[in-house]
């Protein structure tokens, strides 16, 4: 046992968060540095580029080297978020190493009721891809437009799993209101949100409207700032719809129809605005006629072998009598005929006379075409420099800035989550491959557990019991254990090596020969033996053993840490607000001040063992000078005492359990006890 908490203790710094400047009162409170942002929302939201460009160079202003991770890439091919992130943040990892799990994949593991597993996978491809980053985006992913409320779930397991506080964007392309209207449903939904993702047992950072239809977006963000001097809700801004990003541009609709240039100018700007599309199968005269109905901008879908159509629009811009076309795209994968193609090839090679027009082609045909360009996206593409230039300025004016980054630099309270907490047993555990021994192979559970962490890899196993037996309810249960290593101890090679060393140990205590062969044939002192010898790193017992017969071989042969005199046992609880650790709850019945101090202490080292920041509350029926008594005294004594071993851990007593673990009834309980705060609401 001793030695499995020492390698925990070797590898928990890798998991240990990033420390970076806080302000003074986040410090007092015991707060820590938030070093990742999960960006979600609670409704359906589409065209949310906008806002992670923006928070994506705000936040590049205060972090060295900012990483993006989605959880969930959604399988469309409009979505481009992953190809915009990799280039804004000049990430060099592959598009595959950038998310978790495909939302087909998501699906499946939800509907099959194997959530659990879909957030270890995102856990395990989250940590490989955060690694060289100081601060982590993380972008929630809206898996199924019919299924809403899957999509929240499973976005607010992730949040939780990482330990990441919450971003909200809000839509509001649909509510065209006066701004004394938009006001009030901004400020009602930031609320809304807000209970949301706090009811969700997660935090809130701050929710930002999107798309906001105004016809004078500064007079209405004047508005929101003069609000928020009366209410305190953390909204963050907008950004106004904006025609210069809704619109099409020629790369990005070529790119969608998958067009090749066959002619025109390569390096086409990508400012070429594109406003509609015009099938030309009519005569030409009746494409010019139909033609001056329409702005600069129109791209002209045709056959190959309309050449009066592309040698007729080239010539219509000399005069300027026409509005300018953007674009013409052949139909059917066809080229031009070879007379047509050296006219083309003229102007083009010109390139003064303002005649040329790129001309592409596509693989379908005419109305396979048209039906494809009524669907293309706007989402913003890599090369969509100017709506990116264009994101960052709106975000710059309309979305408080400094906002953002002094929520960030509040820091928040840590509670690692049961998910997180597992997947950092389990990550280390497959690191270290350490061997572990289950003395109880008669039970079921045991056996159960041991399928299990073969199956996911964890460890290298023992099971000490009857061969035959096991082997037979592994049958039963369909448990493979076939890389287990079964012991009856009476026939193991180790007996005679590990009687000696039991009889070497005990002598001086009356023990015989005879009855260390007896002790050492009981599983629970053979597998304190193989710790002992260095044969296994840790020993799991007690499924149907007593705590006394636990830990007494444990104390007989392995003994306390140095400067550690007494034995005690802690509890991991893992709730649903994150994971607390309970000692001393089952050997020590009526502990000293010394032994409390020792307690609390070897507790805390445990906590930072399995990756936890310990805040340690020594529980009483008072909290702080509320009252007095034997035991109240005590556990002000112990507390002294646990301060002085260890001045570095954030310890705090006595307090009343209320006043530990919840944060709005410590506020009220230690208002006036500073000490308490970095402990007070956040003991675990």
């Amino acid at each position: 046992m001793w030695t499995l908490r020492n390698t925990f203790r070797r590898t928990s710094a890798a998991f240990a968060p990033q420390r970076r400047a806080l302000t003074a009162a986040a410090i007092a409170e015991g707060k820590v540095p938030i070093n990742n942002l999960f960006v979600t929302s609670t409704e359906v939201t589409k065209k949310t580029a906008p806002v992670l460009i923006g928070l994506t160079n705000t936040l590049e202003q205060k972090f060295t080297k900012v990483g993006y991770f989605r959880p969930i890439q959604p399988i469309v091919e409009t979505d481009h978020h992953i190809d915009v992130m990799k280039q804004q943040l000049g990430l060099t990892k592959s598009v595959d190493q950038l998310y978790g799990v495909t939302s087909e994949r998501a699906i499946e593991y939800w509907l099959n009721g194997k959530g659990d597993d879909l957030v270890e996978e995102i856990l395990e491809r989250y940590e490989a891809c955060r690694e060289g980053h100081d601060f982590m985006i993380i972008e929630g992913s809206q898996i199924s437009k019919h299924e809403s409320a899957m999509s929240w779930k499973i976005n607010v397991d992730i949040a939780k799993a990482i330990g990441s506080p919450v971003l909200t964007i809000s839509d509001f392309s649909e509510s065209a209101n006066t701004n004394g209207e938009l006001l009030e449903e901004i400020l009602s939904r930031t609320a809304l949100n807000k209970d949301q993702v706090e009811g969700a047992g997660l935090n809130f950072i701050g929710n930002i409207a999107n798309r906001v239809n105004t016809k004078d977006p500064k007079a209405l963000r004047d508005a929101i700032r003069s609000k928020l001097r009366e209410k305190d809700l953390p909204f963050l801004g907008f950004l106004p719809r904006d025609d210069f990003i809704a619109s099409k541009r020629l790369n990005e609709v070529t790119h969608q129809l998958g067009a090749k240039q066959l002619f025109g100018t390569k390096a086409i700007p990508n400012n070429v605005v594109v406003t509609s599309a015009v099938v030309a199968t009519s005569a030409l005269k009746d494409l010019f006629a139909h033609l001056k109905n329409y702005k600069d901008g129109a791209l002209v879908i045709t056959s190959a072998d309309r050449s009066d159509v592309m040698l007729g629009l080239m010539a219509s811009r000399l005069p300027g009598i026409l509005p300018n076309v953007s674009a013409i795209v052949l139909t059917n994968g066809s080229y031009p005929h070879s007379n047509t193609q050296e006219i083309l090839q003229g102007v083009e090679a010109l390139d003064k006379t303002g005649l040329s027009i790129p001309i592409f082609s596509v693989p379908e045909d005419t109305f396979t075409t048209a039906d494809k360009f009524s669907k293309v996206s706007t989402d913003i593409l890599p090369t969509s420099s100017l709506k990116i230039d264009r994101s960052k300025q709106l975000f710059d004016e309309f979305v408080g800035k400094e906002s953002i980054i002094g929520e960030l630099d509040e820091g928040m309270v840590v509670n690692r989550s049961p998910k997180q907490f597992q997947h950092f047993l389990f990550s280390k555990s497959r690191a270290v491959q350490r061997h572990i021994v289950l003395t109880e192979g008669e039970d079921i559970r045991v056996l159960q557990a041991a399928d299990q962490v073969l199956r996911q890899k964890l460890s290298k196993v023992t099971i000490l019991g009857n061969p035959d037996d096991i082997e037979r309810h592994a049958k039963s249960l369909n448990l493979d254990l076939s890389r287990a290593n079964i012991v009856r101890t009476a026939d193991s090679d180790l007996l005679e090596r590990y009687v000696d060393q039991y009889f070497e140990k005990r002598k001086h205590k009356g023990v015989t020969r005879e009855s260390a062969r007896d002790a050492v044939l009981e599983e629970t002192c053979f597998g304190t033996m193989m710790v002992e010898m260095g044969d296994a790193d840790g020993m799991v017992s007690g499924a149907c053993h007593t705590t006394a017969n636990t830990i007494r071989p444990a104390l007989q042969l392995i003994k306390t840490a140095p400067n550690r005199p007494i034995v005690s046992s802690i509890f991991f609880m893992c709730l649903e607000d994150g994971v607390r650790i309970y000692g001393d709850c089952a050997v020590n019945t009526d502990p000293s001040a010394q032994d409390l101090a020792q307690i609390a202490v070897t507790s805390a080292e445990s906590a930072e063992a399995f990756g936890l920041i310990p805040k340690v509350a020594l529980l009483s029926y008072a909290t702080g000078d509320s009252n007095s008594g034997p035991i109240i005294d005590k556990v002000r004594e112990a507390t002294k005492i646990a301060q002085e071993l260890r001045p570095d851990l954030d310890i705090y007593g006595p307090i009343q359990y209320d006043a530990a673990v919840d944060e709005s009834i410590a506020k009220t309980k230690l208002k006036a006890i500073p000490s308490g705060a970095k402990v007070g609401g956040q003991a675990n």
